[in-house]
């Protein structure tokens, strides 16, 4: 196996079927949809076992890193069995995966919401470590619906109580079925954004999201321009990891709709979406971005979110951008990892419906303009 990069971009997904249900096969049907990080099926019973071996092992073929999620070592049993069950279940999922090497983290909680959680999630972290050597992963909520002093609380929490390696969070709003709750939707996701690359920076860590695939509850089910949008969105904001939420249908639902495989494994039309738009991402955006390092955003003809407006001359690089019927747009800023003398400029069309023909005029010694027309959610990268 390669070392994994933490800074580098990835794709993964949220993974709800049990180890005795599901097996390596579901490792390649991830890896053509894009995924380069694969979440494991959940291990719940003993005789689901040798299947999680087999994952690991055709992940390590693929050299494709893994999230075990094994509910042995999830904060549950912490909270309600103590710590002594839990370090004896730690001790038996290290015995049970530390000779495959694909095994790069333990999945521990997915979104604490109180005191309680988090210092049970803390607690769970510290004798993972100190235990075994299996590294604790944990996704946060969204905390756009806080106070701005909890939400920092939260985030403080987060990155100095819990160290992760990333930080990673869930949030949907950006794709609300009904239109009367879009811009606020829109204004809740753009929030988070904020927040959590402000704590990226502020810790040195690197920021993911979980992305709707499927729409579910009062969350459409995305188009592809959303499944682009999301991606090309986040990328000029500094996101780096990316987590399809869901593609695998568990059964028939009476909310749920639009799955990548539905609940008897056949692929649907949005398997295809998002395999396209994950590739094109990876080969087009992240490509280029990988040497880079996210300095700034500005926001163009946008009403929601808190990010700094763009006006002309208002930048030493980018000196005008202008956009037909006011399209709105998002404007990152890249530095070059190594050479802080190389820049990127990221232009993404924040429409998650219309086409936009912009054009970006940049300055300094060698001044030029494009005229360029963006598809929806789509993106153009310049490297300076």
């Amino acid at each position: 196996m390669k070392k994994f990069d933490v800074n580098g971009y990835q794709i993964s997904f949220w993974n709800y079927v049990a180890t005795h249900l599901q097996g390596e096969e579901m490792v390649d049907l991830m890896k053509n949809m894009g995924c380069n990080l694969y979440m494991s099926p959940e291990h719940k019973i003993a005789e689901g076992l040798p299947n999680m071996h087999k994952v690991l092992r055709r992940c390590e073929q693929l050299e494709m890193p893994c999230i075990v999620y094994d509910h042995r070592v999830t904060l549950r049993v912490l909270l309600d069995k103590g710590e002594g069950e839990y370090i004896a279940n730690l001790k038996a999922a290290y015995a049970d995966y530390k000779d495959y090497p694909a095994a790069l983290y333990c999945f521990v909680w997915d979104e604490p919401n109180s005191d309680e959680e988090y210092a049970g999630v803390i607690r769970a972290c510290e004798l993972m470590r100190a235990e075994t050597g299996l590294r604790p992963f944990v996704s946060l909520n969204h905390v756009g619906m806080l106070a701005e002093k909890d939400a920092d609380r939260v985030l403080r929490l987060a990155a100095e109580g819990i160290r992760p390696d990333v930080l990673l969070y869930n949030c949907y709003s950006q794709c609300m079925e009904e239109e009367c709750d879009r811009r606020q939707g829109l204004e809740n996701y753009y929030h988070n954004l904020q927040k959590f690359i402000e704590a990226g920076k502020k810790y040195n860590l690197p920021v993911w999201q979980s992305l709707l695939l499927t729409g579910h509850l009062c969350l459409a089910n995305p188009t592809q321009k959303q499944l682009r949008w999301q991606l090309n969105v986040g990328a000029a904001h500094g996101v780096t990891g990316f987590f399809w939420f869901h593609p695998l249908e568990l059964g028939y639902s009476p909310d749920a709709c639009g799955h990548a495989i539905d609940c008897r494994g056949n692929k649907t039309p949005k398997y295809d979406m998002a395999a396209y738009e994950s590739f094109r991402f990876m080969e087009d955006v992240a490509s280029k971005l990988q040497g880079y390092v996210h300095e700034k955003t500005y926001h163009f003809h946008t009403n929601e979110g808190e990010f700094e407006r763009f006006y002309a001359d208002r930048d030493e690089l980018i000196a005008q951008v202008y956009t037909e019927y006011n399209r709105p747009a998002v404007i990152g800023k890249f530095v070059g990892k190594t050479d802080p003398s190389r820049r990127a400029v990221m232009l993404v069309n924040a429409s998650q419906e219309n086409i936009c023909h912009a054009r970006i005029t940049f300055g300094g010694e060698k001044p030029f303009t494009d005229d360029v027309y963006l598809s929806a959610g789509s993106a153009k990268i310049y490297e300076l």
